[in-house]
């Protein structure tokens, strides 16, 4: 396979909408910018003052703007399951709840307000948690204790670059079980004339021990000064750091597609200058964009390691998930990404869903009614929501993920939450093992949701709902499941956070993601969402909460 090393040519590899072809690979600079002080020194030199990328309405349409549809429809399995509707929750609430705490927002003591929406994500680990929003992040205690609350692009002082003098936020995080190190990535990026303006640099740090408060290894990732790659997403697998990135060229700011990257893990954790990142071009799929790299939980590692890792989105033409695998050669510098079973180049595996109509009567755009205000918030049901979590489970695996659907149609209500349980996604013809709406009462609206699976293959999904009629303004509430339960059924839910404000203004977007994580206990569950507690519009907060099912005995911490 040819290898493109990453010049002017970049530019025409990550545009236009062409159909499915051979894919090159497009080897990204990975630059490695040395190793940081100790995160815990760097907490008290630094001033609490920091730049974020996006506040006005026409910056945040140009950071997430509208994405594409499918170009290239090919055909697939011609077994279509519909999807369940729960309105009914036949059991009670069943997990125990643990720890809830405040997240960063105005509700977090020395938290500085910079922007808008927060991109609410966390990690955890043995005993920290790390939640990150907008640009600032905190390292806590599992009950709460700010450790350090810090600028998004602390960890690169000294580095010199974007990445030490800008800090613009849409940031995802992780921790390695596998490694017990800590991920933190943001992107970066110039500004000119309220535009995005290159180059621009996807910024990863990664720990160089277990203690989220030490030093970092720290890399920048140039995509160049054409593409601009947003709402960057991570993926855990024993191979690779994956990453996708939703790709707008300048200097208009157009979707042309997804980047579909991996970046060298075992380097990359060692903190070796020459790791690189490696990706299939974004016309390899005709235009297709937000894909998610799946994210290994627990410590069992997947049942097929030959096909690399699963990326999966969802297809408005094919109304289907449909997965494609990437497979990085970090010897030869290049990736194959295809089916999984030899198909050409940009192939995929089609899973049909059924009857699907997204968020705001299939618009899939602004529409979540608030109690008293006019303004309505984004579903961004145009994608899945973070995470793609995948578990094995003594040979039985499962990819988990959520996305927002219309309950009613053209009916008066705007969105709901639905969840996917694909099994055996490393087969030829996966298995749609669950596919349920869950719409208890069919009342009010439900969306940024985010589900994963415990050790016994409970489940539990997170997600914001609102009912203007009912006069909720947009709260936090968790669902859950035991394995033994009803298939596509849900327990009642319950709340984590009731908001007290409406988001007004002409702010629509709201929350951007949600993250619901699993501790490396392999038991407990950490989400955390977006809340107001006033009306207004740049004063968001968010919450974090744990949850546990009785029948998951905890896997003990490692010493530390």
């Amino acid at each position: 396979m040819k290898k493109i090393i990453f010049a002017s040519v970049i530019a025409g590899l990550f545009s236009g909408t062409a159909v499915a072809q051979q894919a090159d690979t497009v080897v990204l600079p990975t630059e490695f910018l040395g190793v940081s002080d100790t995160l815990y020194n760097l907490t008290l030199q630094q001033p609490l003052a920091t730049l974020s990328g996006f506040v006005t309405a026409t910056e945040m349409l140009q950071k997430h703007g509208p994405l594409v549809g499918d170009i290239d429809e090919q055909a697939g399995s011609s077994v279509v399951a519909p999807s369940v509707t729960q309105l009914v929750a036949t059991r009670a609430f069943a997990p125990v709840p643990g720890s809830t705490f405040e997240g960063p927002g105005t509700g977090l003591p020395g938290f500085i307000m910079t922007g808008a929406p927060p991109d609410t994500t966390l990690a955890v680990g043995p005993n920290h948690v790390i939640a990150w929003v907008n640009s600032m992040y905190a390292v806590m205690t599992k009950s709460g204790a700010v450790l350090s609350l810090v600028n998004g692009n602390t960890p690169f002082a000294g580095a010199g670059g974007l990445c030490e003098t800008t800090n613009r936020g849409d940031p995802i995080l992780q921790y390695d079980r596998l490694a017990d190190r800590w991920i933190l990535s943001q992107f970066a990026f110039n500004v000119s004339a309220g535009n995005p303006a290159g180059p621009f640099l996807q910024c990863i740090a990664v720990s160089t021990g277990p203690n989220p408060l030490g030093s970092y290894n720290r890399y920048a990732i140039n995509f160049g000064n054409v593409n601009f790659n947003d709402y960057g997403k991570l993926g855990i697998f024993p191979d690779a750091f994956y990453t996708s990135y939703n790709i707008f060229a300048a200097p208009n700011f157009n979707n042309t597609g997804v980047a579909m990257c991996a970046s060298d893990r075992v380097k990359m954790l060692a903190g070796v200058a020459t790791a690189t990142t490696l990706c299939a071009p974004v016309t390899f799929y005709g235009g297709g964009a937000s894909f998610l790299p799946a994210d290994l939980d627990g410590t069992t590692l997947p049942t097929d390691t030959t096909q690399g890792n699963i990326f999966a989105r969802y297809s408005f033409g094919g109304v289907s998930l449909r997965l494609l695998k990437l497979k990085p050669n970090f010897v030869t510098g290049t990736v194959t990404i295809n089916n999984g079973f030899g198909g050409a180049s940009g192939s995929f595996v089609n899973i049909p869903v059924g009857p699907t109509t997204v968020s705001c009567n299939g618009a899939a755009g602004t529409c979540v009614a608030q109690p008293g205000t006019t303004n309505r918030l984004d579903t961004l049901a145009d994608r899945l929501m973070y995470r793609l979590a995948y578990r094995n489970r003594n040979g039985v695996d499962s990819l988990m993920v959520v996305q927002s659907v219309d309950p009613d149609g053209a009916g008066a209500r705007s969105s709901t939450v639905r969840w996917y349980e694909v099994r055996s996604p490393f087969a030829a013809v996966p298995t749609l093992f669950q596919n349920a709406n869950f719409d208890p009462g069919a009342a009010g609206d439900r969306w940024m949701g985010s589900i994963a699976m415990d050790k016994m293959g409970n489940m539990m999904m997170g997600y914001s709902v609102a009912d203007a009629a009912a006069g909720l303004k947009p709260s936090v509430r968790v669902t859950g499941r035991l394995r033994t339960d009803v298939r596509n059924q849900m327990q009642a839910e319950q709340t984590l956070v009731t908001g007290t404000g409406s988001q007004t203004g002409t702010l629509t977007r709201w929350g951007d993601y949600t993250t619901m994580q699993v501790d490396p206990d392999d038991c407990t569950f950490w989400y955390i969402g977006q809340y107001l507690l006033a009306d207004g519009t740049f004063n968001w907060r968010t919450r974090i909460g744990s949850y546990k099912f009785n029948n998951c005995t905890p896997t003990p911490a490692p010493a530390t």
